[in-house]
């Protein structure tokens, strides 16, 4: 009608169409129970049937329709909805429907109310009342969602029984994050343990081990596998993308690396480390340039494999053998773009093949020199101030400063000082019976010179560069024949300096120094006028001894082939970067 009908225009039409002559002579003739119930019966048909009622609250419209609520659940879902009753409300001036509906609800089926606008064709549904009214948790952590759910890591970690504890914690990377307490079944032996969701909806969401129960050996394992394929894949300044790029998880890791290796390694054998394996690798700094550890590694591989080594389960790329050692020299962050990832797999490799890593100090390793040179403001970066460099200075300075080979040679990072020859000298080698701290620290400063005595260093007023005279002198009373250390930048990789049969050999392993894996990349976001493009062009070195026959070789790589091995072998690509190199180089033909 053009014109609103009245109420009671409304009832005149209901009442007329409600009760027909015939109608009225088929009740006549009932009995008067019957009569009432039949009344009642026609009444209520009426009611439904009639054009001007069911113009409002007909038929349910809400079935299959989603609402999201905060927390935990994350969505409600209605099923097998039903109008509640076919008078329409008349809410804050809008004329509703409400429909009772269920809800799965954390395994079970929960009945719900609900609203929609009173209209025809489909309608937006929503919940009548607040969630929590109609009992629906809006907590960041509602139920256990882990039970059954497996964890695969170094074996099949199956989760049981899980109870959920109330409350949520916020960590990097992962977010709002509940924790469930449940019986956890790793080979065969049931075990008590916290395991780790993400809060919202879904009923099985991705459930892990919580790093502080994941024992350190699955941990380390963890970090092994996605540092050395995934990390240089991150090509275009997304550091952070890499899963086990999270704050509180790299926190226990170097919690349980200090505590359950690196702590009971120097409780034994103190600031020095011998070396016992017939096969030897000995690398210098690498200043957070990943791509050059990948390449020599696999160097390394290929050259070794017909010696009948272990490699390390879970690792494509380092031997664990009892007839195979590694002595990193130190200086493994700072002015590089990935110094966390690179300290985080040698420490990994540490925790997985202990007898097999000997890492030393360098000068970098200590905040002192973070603030300057760059890994406190990547550290800071990449995880948010997360992950505090106090953390990381706790678990490097309990690295050795020197690692001997008995009546062969030694490895340091630095070099001779007067501290070192006045309280080392004449012990055979065995420099855990005079090494502290503080001589240590006198160390990781000192390079060699072809005269003699000790001189001025261009590098500070307390540093002296010592003579070849006297590094004779110091690897004669100690039964040495040699002195393999980093420190310095020399363009070939490796510098050796003499003094009769006596030999002090400089190995710095930063091929282009300063430089990006990715050529013309992106500059690194945390500091973009650390890094040149490319570096500076240097070589790097390592050295492969073999005890037994006395062989020592040292082998250099190009940055060309540094990148080009690292590529091949993660997949990573900088194919967006050589696009901008063939930009530039085509403009400046047609300029």
């Amino acid at each position: 009608p053009s014109h609103p009908i009245s109420s009671d225009q409304i009832s005149f039409l209901h009442n007329r169409s409600e009760i027909s002559m015939a109608m009225l002579i088929v009740l006549m003739l009932l009995p008067g129970a019957n009569l009432v119930a039949a009344l009642r019966d026609h009444h209520a048909l009426a009611h439904q049937q009639s054009p001007f009622w069911c113009r409002k609250c007909c038929t349910a419209k809400c079935d299959s329709q989603t609402e999201e609520v905060k927390g935990d659940l994350g969505q409600v879902k209605f099923q097998d909805c039903q109008v509640t009753k076919n008078k329409p409300l008349e809410i804050q001036g809008e004329t509703m429907c409400e429909e009772t509906c269920q809800t799965p609800y954390f395994g079970k089926s929960k009945p719900i109310k609900v609203l929609r606008t009173s209209a025809h064709g489909p309608q937006q549904c929503f919940l009548r009342f607040f969630p929590w009214y109609q009992g629906i948790c809006e907590d960041d952590c509602c139920a256990a969602k882990c039970s059954g759910q497996s964890y695969s890591l170094t074996g099949n970690w199956t989760f049981q029984d899980c109870k959920v504890r109330k409350g949520a914690k916020d960590l990097h990377g992962y977010g709002r994050t509940c924790f469930e307490d449940c019986t956890v079944v790793h080979s065969g032996e049931p075990q008590n343990a916290t395991v780790m969701r993400r809060s919202g909806g879904g009923s099985s969401p991705q459930c892990e081990l919580y790093h502080r129960d994941l024992p350190l050996q699955e941990l380390a394992m963890d970090f092994v596998e996605q540092l050395e394929i995934s990390a240089l894949k991150l090509t275009r300044g997304n550091y952070g993308d890499l899963p086990l790029m999270k704050a509180d998880k790299v926190e226990s890791f170097l919690e349980k690396v200090k505590e359950k290796v690196l702590k009971p390694e120097f409780d034994q054998q103190g600031y020095s480390q011998e070396i016992k394996s017939k096969n030897v690798v000995i690398i210098g700094d690498l200043h957070g340039q990943l791509f050059n550890l990948i390449g020599y590694l696999l160097f390394i591989k290929s050259k070794l494999n017909d010696k009948g080594l272990s490699m390390l389960d879970g690792s494509s790329l380092l031997f664990c053998d009892p007839s195979m050692q590694y002595v990193f020299m130190g200086d493994y962050v700072d002015r590089g773009e990935r110094g966390v990832e690179l300290l985080l797999l040698l420490l990994a490799y540490k925790a997985r093949c202990p007898e097999g890593m000997a890492l030393l100090q360098g000068n970098h390793e200590t905040a002192e020199m973070w603030f300057p040179y760059g890994f406190a403001a990547e550290l800071k970066w990449k995880f948010d101030e997360k992950v505090r460099l106090g953390d990381i200075e706790d678990v490097v300075e309990l690295l050795p400063y020197v690692a001997v080979a008995p009546e062969n040679w030694m490895a340091m990072h630095g070099g001779l000082s007067p501290a070192l020859e006045r309280v080392c000298s004449g012990k055979g080698g065995r420099f855990s019976e005079c090494l502290t701290k503080d001589i240590g620290q006198t160390t990781v400063w000192p390079d060699p010179h072809t005269g003699e005595g000790y001189i001025k260093s261009q590098r500070g007023r307390k540093i002296q560069k010592f003579g070849m005279d006297l590094a004779e002198a110091f690897l004669k009373s100690n039964n040495l024949k040699a002195m393999f250390r980093g420190h310095e930048q020399v363009k070939a990789g490796y510098e050796m300096k003499t003094k009769g049969e006596y030999v002090v050999t400089t190995v710095f392993s930063a091929a282009d120094y300063v430089g990006m894996f990715c050529i013309d990349g992106q500059q690194p976001p945390w500091d973009k006028k650390m890094f040149s493009t490319p570096g500076q062009g240097n070589y790097g070195a390592m050295v492969l001894v073999d005890r037994k026959t006395g062989n020592v070789k040292l082998q250099k790589l190009s940055p060309r082939r540094s990148r080009a091995l690292a590529s091949k072998f993660t997949g990573a690509s900088c194919e967006w970067d050589f696009v901008r190199v063939g930009l530039r180089f085509a403009a400046g033909i047609a300029a």
